[in-house]
């Protein structure tokens, strides 16, 4: 009998383990960010950004990026938006959206052309 319930127990705690030991899945929480410094090559963006509710206060802390081309051409004071994506094993920004380059204030609308009527030519 013993013999029965030895590979059924066995069976049962590996898979108790392997349920134990499964990560939780990710979590994405969208961000609003003013960029610090970015780095291409090394997969790293530092920004600064506002409350996460549910995960952290407002602070200026680096990331790694999941895709090292939507952070090239990013610098310093460039607004972003991204999805900061959190697991067990993972914190990373995703889905990294330029919203306004940093010294680029948008030009005034230009003031519409005036008509002015011309004065009858004088008489003779």
């Amino acid at each position: 009998m013993k013999k029965f319930f030895a590979p059924i127990l066995a069976a049962l705690g590996a898979l108790f383990f392997l349920a134990a030991c499964a990560s939780a899945p990710e979590k994405r929480y969208p961000i609003q960010a003013e960029v610090v410094s970015a780095d291409a090559p090394r997969k790293m963006i530092v920004v600064s950004h506002g409350e996460i509710p549910g995960l952290m206060p407002a602070m200026t802390m680096g990331y790694m990026v999941a895709e090292p081309k939507e952070i090239e051409g990013l610098g310093p004071g460039d607004k972003i938006t991204a999805d900061l994506v959190v697991s067990d094993n993972k914190g990373q920004l995703e889905k990294i959206v330029l919203v306004k380059k940093a010294g680029k204030e948008q030009a005034p609308a230009a003031a519409p052309a005036v008509k002015t009527k011309q004065a009858p030519p004088a008489p003779r």
